[in-house]
């Protein structure tokens, strides 16, 4: 859906929002299974919803294969120090309410809606400044295609 919208934002957020009512139902309700299984379909439903749409979000924005690469390399790299954190964040001690593990996933999730919210805010300002600019550069399609998300007709997707 957001490849025919042509927008990352709102799905992103979206699907975070529904990652943190999961988490804050698991961090809240400790005597209901029925309840605590509902809401990890709704931890599974956001958190693998957004992965996919801010991967693809960021690299889209990336303009040249190099810069995608090594920017894709980076998120991906970032990405999986979340591994390292759960093994700390789950500790049998806590059980069976790990009030501290999913206080940290809820933590996180709320710093993946900042950073989209940065983002977007960042995109959005770029675009528009670009929009203002006059085009007094002449620049050949193959030097405006080296420039990448640098060439002043580049725009940023939302």
């Amino acid at each position: 859906m957001s490849d025919a919208a042509r927008h990352r934002w709102a799905f992103a957020v979206g699907s975070i929002l529904i990652g943190i009512a999961g988490f804050a139902i698991l961090l809240a309700v400790h005597n209901n299974r029925s309840v605590q299984y509902a809401a990890l379909f709704l931890v599974t439903m956001g958190t693998y919803s957004a992965m996919p749409i801010t991967i693809c979000w960021f690299n889209q924005n990336l303009g040249g294969h190099h810069r995608r690469s090594v920017g894709s390399a980076w998120q991906i790299g970032f990405g999986n120090i979340g591994g390292i954190i759960a093994v700390f964040a789950f500790l049998p001690g806590d059980s069976p309410k790990y009030v501290k593990g999913y206080a940290i996933c809820i933590a996180f999730i709320i710093l993946a809606i900042i950073a989209c919210m940065v983002y977007g805010f960042a995109c959005w300002t770029a675009n528009k400044t670009r929009d203002k600019m006059t085009n007094s550069l002449d620049l050949t399609e193959d030097q405006k295609m080296e420039l990448g998300d640098m060439s002043p007709d580049y725009r940023y997707l939302l």
